[in-house]
């Protein structure tokens, strides 16, 4: 069949037009797209659709996968949008984002590289600051107990007694930065503790958090 790899083909998916090239959509092969332009379209067919009768939502996070590869491409951030993800990378036969999906809904372990939640972020930003200005706290969930400060996780049994008796006064609005830097963080997983983890920031600080603030990092994110 006649075709450009530079050649320009608009896919009709559940009502919601895309256009992409044949290298794109042939780049990975033996996946659905690619047997479907091979079979179906012809370089004197680009003002033409083909119609795939499917939820668009993340055809175009399937496309930058085709346009990326597994190296470069940004995973969502949330568990639901990398589920129905995966659904959708069945269908098409891409198994190399299904093996990707996968990755990242597997447990974590020991060495595995994870960012925030962003749900998380709203959350544990202000326990996070307290962590980062009090260098003696691994657990950023303090209370006080007869004027004296301990830290408790919120998940685990996991308690510590920082030998403090003052909390250190934070200005939290000359930290709001640190919503948006959390966004980008990333760090290594140093040791799991059942439904908990210790994760090693990149300036080398450990911290103490529920597996249910953290996700996985993409490939990309980890570069």
């Amino acid at each position: 069949m006649d075709m450009k790899e530079d050649g320009r083909v608009r896919l009709n998916v559940g009502g919601q037009l895309f256009e992409t090239s044949v290298f794109t959509l042939t780049r990975y092969r033996d996946t659905v797209l690619a047997t479907m332009v091979e079979e179906r379209w012809t370089s004197t067919q680009q003002d033409q659709e083909i119609f795939i009768d499917r939820d668009p939502t993340n055809f175009n996070r399937i496309l930058n996968f085709l346009r990326d590869g597994a190296e470069f491409f940004i995973m969502p951030k949330d568990d639901k949008t990398v589920e129905e993800l995966r659904k959708e990378s069945l269908f098409y036969g891409i198994t190399d984002l299904v093996a990707l999906c996968d990755a990242f809904l597997a447990p974590f372990q020991v060495g595995d590289t994870v960012g925030w939640r962003p749900e998380a972020i709203p959350l544990y930003w202000r326990s996070f600051v307290r962590y980062m200005v009090d260098d003696t706290l691994t657990l950023p969930f303090i209370y006080d107990r007869n004027n004296h400060i301990l830290a408790k996780c919120i998940a685990c049994q996991e308690f510590q007694d920082p030998k403090s008796t003052y909390l250190v006064e934070i200005n939290y609005l000359d930290w709001e930065p640190m919503k948006h830097h959390m966004e980008i963080m990333t760090a290594d997983i140093v040791e799991m503790m059942g439904r908990c983890c210790n994760v090693s920031w990149d300036n080398g600080q450990q911290i103490h958090l529920p597996c249910s603030a953290l996700r996985r990092a993409s490939p990309a994110e980890e570069r």
